[in-house]
Order: C-alpha cells, then sequence, then structure tokens
C-alpha cells in the first residue's frame, strides 16, 4: 500500500500487471494507471515468447513474465550501447600491428572456453543449496558460515602456493576439489557436507586466483601487448554476466528433472569438461621470490595498517560483501514465505533474474557515472571521490575505481529487491 517510494510503487504497478484480476471488479471506479495499462499490454507478448522459447508449463507466469521483461529490457540496452559504440573508430599501435592478432584470439578464445564453462558450472551451484540443505534436515547456517570461514581463511595465503607450484596445477586441484564438494553434496550427512564447504572455501581461493593469473602470465610470455589484455578482462565480464543468468535456467531444468541435486550433478559434468580442457594449457608459475605467507601476510598487515586509503577501501568492499553474502544466506526463505506455495516458486528462474538485474546494474553505470561527475563538476568543479585521504603536501585525493563504482550502483538498485 505505500506510494511513497518508488520501489514500491514499481512493485506495486507489476504485482497488478501479473495478478489475476477479479472478474467481479467494478470497473468504473478503476482509475487506469498508464504504466499498469502498459504492463498489462505486454503480457501476451511476455507469455508468447515465454510458450514459444519453450518454458515448462508448471513455471508460474509470475517468473517467466519478470525474467522475460527483464531480458527485453537488457536486449533493448544492449543494441543501444553497441549502436553508440559503432561510430567510435579504433585505435591500433604500430606495435600491436605488427603482432600475430590470429595468434592471440585463438590463445584468448582458449582461454575464454575454460573461464566460462568453470564459472557456469560454479554458478550452478549456487541456485539450490539452500533447499538442498533443507531437504536433508542440517544446519544450514553453519553450513554456510563454515564455508565463508574457510574461504576468508585460505584465501589469505593459497595464491602464494599457487604462483610457486604453478598456476596450471592450481586450476586442476580446483577441479578435483570441485568433482569432490559436489559428489559430497549427495549425502545427507553433516560431516561429509561440513568437509564439503571446507574444501569449498579452498576452491573459491583457486578460483579466483588460479585461472587469470595464469592467463596474463601466459599472455605476457607470448609477447601479446599488455592493451589486448583489457580486451580478455572485458570478454571475460560480459561472458561471465550471461553464463550466470544462463545458470539459473539450467539449474532450474536439472532441478525439475532431478530434485535439488540436478543442478549439482550438471556441474559436476562442466568440471570434468574444464579438466580436460586445462590439461592441455602450458604451465607457468609466479615471482619465485614470494617468501612464506607469514611475511607476505605481515607485509600486507603493515601496508593497511599504514596507509589510510587502503584501511578504508579494503572496509567498504567488506561491508558491501557482507551485505551481499547476507542476501545470498536469506534469499531463498524469504521468495518462500512470500511466494505463493502451489506451484512452488522456481528458485532458479528467478536466480536468473537476479543475474539480469546485475547486468542491467553494470550497463547503467556509465551513464549514471557520467551524471554524476557532471553535477559534481557543475558545482564544485572538480572529479568526485568516493575515498579521500586528509589533503597534504605529499598526498592528495584518491579518486575510487570504476568496479567500485559500479558495485555501489549495482547494490544500490538491487536494495529494494533485496
Amino acid at each position: 500500500t505505500c506510494t511513497r517510494h518508488p520501489a514500491c510503487r514499481l512493485f506495486r504497478v507489476w504485482h497488478t500487471a501479473i495478478a489475476v484480476r477479479s472478474p467481479t471488479r467494478d470497473r468504473r471506479a478503476v482509475v487506469v494507471d498508464p504504466m499498469d495499462a502498459l504492463l498489462v499490454a505486454a503480457l501476451p507478448l511476455l507469455d508468447a515468447a515465454s510458450d514459444t522459447l519453450g518454458a515448462p508449463s508448471h513455471w508460474p507466469r509470475y517468473a517467466t513474465r519478470t525474467f522475460g521483461a527483464l531480458a527485453a529490457v537488457t536486449g533493448l540496452l544492449s543494441i543501444a550501447q553497441m549502436a553508440a559504440a559503432s561510430g567510435k573508430p579504433t585505435k591500433v599501435k604500430d606495435s600491436d600491428a605488427n603482432t600475430n592478432v590470429g595468434e592471440f584470439r585463438l590463445f584468448q578464445s582458449s582461454y575464454l572456453v575454460v573461464y566460462l564453462t568453470v564459472m557456469l558450472a560454479d554458478w550452478l551451484q549456487g541456485t539450490n543449496m539452500y533447499t538442498l540443505y533443507a531437504g536433508y534436515d542440517m544446519p544450514i547456517g553453519t553450513l554456510f558460515l563454515t564455508g565463508f570461514t574457510s574461504s576468508a581463511v585460505f584465501g589469505t595465503f593459497l595464491g602464494l602456493y599457487v604462483d610457486k607450484y604453478g598456476r596450471k596445477a592450481g586450476c586442476i586441484v580446483f577441479c578435483v576439489l570441485e568433482i569432490i564438494i559436489n559428489s559430497l553434496e549427495h549425502f545427507p550427512n553433516l560431516w561429509l557436507l561440513l568437509l564439503g564447504r571446507i574444501l569449498g572455501g579452498i576452491s573459491t581461493s583457486l578460483l579466483f586466483s588460479a585461472f587469470e593469473s595464469w592467463m596474463v602470465t601466459e599472455h605476457r610470455k607470448r609477447k601479446f601487448p599488455d592493451e589486448w589484455l583489457a580486451s580478455t578482462y572485458s570478454y571475460s565480464s560480459i561472458g561471465n554476466g550471461l553464463v550466470a543468468i544462463l545458470a539459473g535456467v539450467l539449474a532450474q531444468v536439472a532441478a525439475d528433472a532431478y530434485g535439488d541435486i540436478g543442478p549439482f550433478r550438471l556441474a559436476i559434468a562442466l568440471t570434468v569438461l574444464t579438466l580436460v580442457f586445462v590439461c592441455f594449457w602450458k604451465e607457468n608459475y609466479g615471482e619465485q621470490e614470494t617468501g612464506d605467507a607469514g611475511g607476505a601476510f605481515g607485509m600486507a598487515w603493515r601496508e593497511i595498517c599504514n596507509k589510510r586509503e587502503i584501511a578504508l577501501l579494503g572496509g567498504v568492499n567488506a561491508f558491501f560483501e557482507g551485505a551481499m553474502y547476507t542476501f545470498v544466506f536469506m534469499w531463498v526463505p524469504t521468495i518462500f514465505r512470500v511466494a505463493p506455495e502451489s506451484p512452488p516458486p522456481p528458485i532458479g528462474l528467478i536466480f536468473s533474474c537476479f543475474m539480469i538485474c546485475i547486468t542491467l546494474g553494470g550497463m547503467v553505470f556509465t551513464p549514471l557515472l557520467k551524471m554524476v561527475r557532471g553535477v559534481y563538476h557543475s558545482r564544485r568543479s572538480r572529479v568526485p571521490y568516493i575515498l579521500t585521504a586528509p589533503p597534504t603536501a605529499n598526498r592528495q585525493p584518491i579518486e575510487a575505481p570504476n568496479q567500485l563504482w559500479a558495485t555501489v550502483w549495482t547494490k544500490r538498485a538491487m536494495s529494494p529487491i533485496w
């Protein structure tokens, strides 16, 4: 009933559009909202699109309509951005022109196939984990907390050993651990599940250290220009968003066929495929003078204590990550409390809707950043700063990185849903 907040009004309009209207309502007393009428007119198109694409009949309309509407908006924004970027010329340096572009594209493709496959397998595990543990009647909070704690502990030093013993070896260890973890999910035994969560913390640390570091080192060993790394990172980011959306749909199909364990079985198959691809990689290593983990941790701690900017940046990121993981833990039981019991809410499809929202956040980030910078320029005649240190003769304000801006805007945009 709230009409003060834009998010509440949008939810009311969308709920009115997807709800089944009462045939006995006095239509003469209804004041039709233009936005309401537009959404109602679009419903037949959304239903026809979902039926054409083969959406199962037991998927509720509120989920398929929301997914279709978000996908349509994302597609329109993508087309608009591509049209805006098509007229911009691409600058090529003389040193880049002498490099074999075809060889680079082959290397880039081989990495992206592995990276996107392994990310798809990783996303598949996040959709039905809560419902799986609830079906086993296990202490869900304990299992989630064990996984988060394991990742925090092993993530502080595991990257050093990946550099020392090889990035390819780290990727292989990750694949083996993931196969073991997803196999343990089949057993409704607390101790086996706790072991899986501990191993999951290790594998998460490897996922975000071994694969990317292997790509960067191999890129430079083959003497490709460093400027081309931006292309690989861009395709990785875009592809990761797309496979996250795809993971929700595939997880829902697998859950319909095999129950809550279905997405984990699909993740095993994809991880085995990734392991086969990684075996054809060449090994590379990091700096040999990495030292021990204790020394590196001590050096990092001194940097945090001595540089206020680093401490502030770490604190901001930690609080945002804490909010995100709180949402990861709470969104499934919240959906089950507010959604109709029959048919049951399609968790995988709702997960895909969240992933589309993150993609939309990335798309609107640049226009919003330009808009905010324009406001700051007009009012204060300088670029905006998120994190600032006290200005002194030797220390100027530190401009926040674009990734932090994207994180702020994306999570603020999704906060009404959270």
